[in-house]
């Protein structure tokens, strides 16, 4: 279509006639102005544009009620009215772009990662079952926490939760099973605390680290950069053995293509950091079983708030995305697997009252570390727990509904539950997860 064409168009939307528009890129940039101004929230205090779904709404209620003396939602016009500490809710909201015209933290880790949850270093690795960073930090805020607070997430996988925390200036502990989320969740730990002279490494320097890696006779004196190396080189023959798409990078491409990814994470965090005058604390990440809390005596009535999503092994193979990497380590798959919630080896196969021996495990250990995180929280406590229900064969498996009964008897108070759907989920075996909060 020819300018002249398109002109009565614009001129119709508002937009300035041909005399005063002289080439075409004039015209599309005063036609985006236009555009801009029907869709975007009108107000200081507005909704971030990831905001897709009622549950979010629900969030935003969560996190508002914890950050704000008070507060109203308009989610007509997508805009908030509050009174309270508007640095501290612009520093710390999930949900919103700007407070008060200014945008917030969040967006811009959105804007300088170009994603809502791959910030920092969420994204360092591929982790089956991960819950969503925006989510925990939701639920830190809701829960009034501080500085002077302290989070556990007994079922800490790839650190999600004590990452955020550290993000957010709180202190956390996670606790894992599994040697590579505990690896994992030490490297986010450690990295937020590297110098740029860490980063530096030439393509020829990362060329002979692959090459030593390979043979197995990598090593650096700085744990946290060699166990870095390991990590990406983990995620590198585990992308080639999935799929075919990479091979034309070749390994040796791959491998630096993603150093070079989290040197560029580490880069946007440190100017985020200084804009914001971020302060990160460190994690305190245990190897260790969430069976053993009611054990844990140096644990008991020690934590103000528990965000945890306990592992959905009826869906989703955790241990197999980290097979080449045990083999790689020496570690057996099976007795890592084994001590996973309801995958005792010692489980007979039969089905009891309809539903797969290893379900009714699953849910007894389920019930057990639920126990035990009532016993490591403090009075008035919160606890939150990420849960979806899973279909197994056809059936569906009600997690939730157990999850929530678990906790009231051993003695949480239930508070509300969220359901957070999974966008384009629609052949998946969870397609969404509830949010069950409880107090003790």
């Amino acid at each position: 279509m020819s300018k002249l064409g398109i002109l009565p168009l614009f001129e119709q939307q508002g937009v300035k006639s041909s005399k005063q528009v002289e080439d075409y890129e004039k015209i599309i940039e005063e036609y985006s102005k236009e555009f801009r101004k029907l869709v975007l929230p009108k107000g200081d205090t507005i909704f971030g544009f990831w905001m897709q779904t009622l549950a979010d709404l629900d969030l935003l209620d969560l996190e508002l009620g914890g950050l704000t003396d008070s507060y109203t939602i308009d989610p007509i016009h997508r805009t908030v009215k509050f009174s309270g500490n508007s640095e501290k809710l612009r520093k710390r909201v999930a949900h919103l772009e700007k407070v008060n015209g200014q945008t917030t933290l969040y967006t811009d880790f959105v804007d300088a990662y170009g994603d809502t949850n791959a910030y920092a270093f969420h994204n360092l690795y591929p982790y089956k079952g991960k819950f969503y960073p925006r989510v925990v930090r939701t639920l830190i805020n809701a829960f009034g926490l501080t500085e002077n607070s302290l989070i556990l997430d007994p079922f800490n996988g790839s650190g999600t939760t004590t990452h955020e925390a550290s993000l957010m200036g709180i202190q956390s502990v996670g606790i894992d099973i599994t040697p590579m989320g505990v690896m994992i969740t030490k490297l986010k730990n450690e990295l937020l605390f590297k110098k740029p002279k860490d980063f530096e490494f030439s393509n020829d320097d990362l060329i002979a680290i692959l090459n030593d890696i390979e043979r197995k006779q990598w090593s650096h004196e700085d744990e946290t950069i060699q166990n870095l190396m390991l990590v990406i080189y983990f995620d590198t023959i585990d992308a080639f053995a999935r799929t075919s798409r990479y091979k034309s990078r070749g390994k040796t491409g791959l491998f630096i293509e993603k150093f070079n990814y989290v040197k560029q994470c580490y880069e946007k965090l440190m100017v985020i950091k200084e804009m914001h005058g971020l302060e990160f604390v460190k994690a305190n990440i245990l190897e260790d079983d969430a069976l053993r809390l009611r054990d844990i005596e140096e644990f008991k009535e020690k934590f103000d708030a528990i965000i945890t999503s306990p592992p959905y092994y009826f869906s989703i193979d955790y241990v197999g995305k980290d097979k080449l990497a045990y083999e790689y380590l020496g570690l057996d798959m099976k007795k890592i697997e084994s001590k996973y919630l309801g995958m005792k080896n010692s489980l007979p196969k039969k089905k009891i009252g309809g539903l797969p021996a290893k379900v009714i495990q699953y849910y007894e250990d389920l019930k057990t570390s639920i126990e035990g995180m009532y016993n490591v929280l403090k009075p008035g406590g919160k606890l939150a727990i990420i849960v979806g229900d899973s279909t197994v064969s056809g059936k569906k498996i009600p997690t939730t509904v157990m999850t929530k009964r678990f906790c009231e008897e051993a003695g949480f108070t239930f508070k509300k539950l969220i359901f957070n759907p999974l966008l384009g989920a629609r052949n998946r075996a969870i397609r969404g997860e509830s949010i069950i909060i409880c107090e003790k």
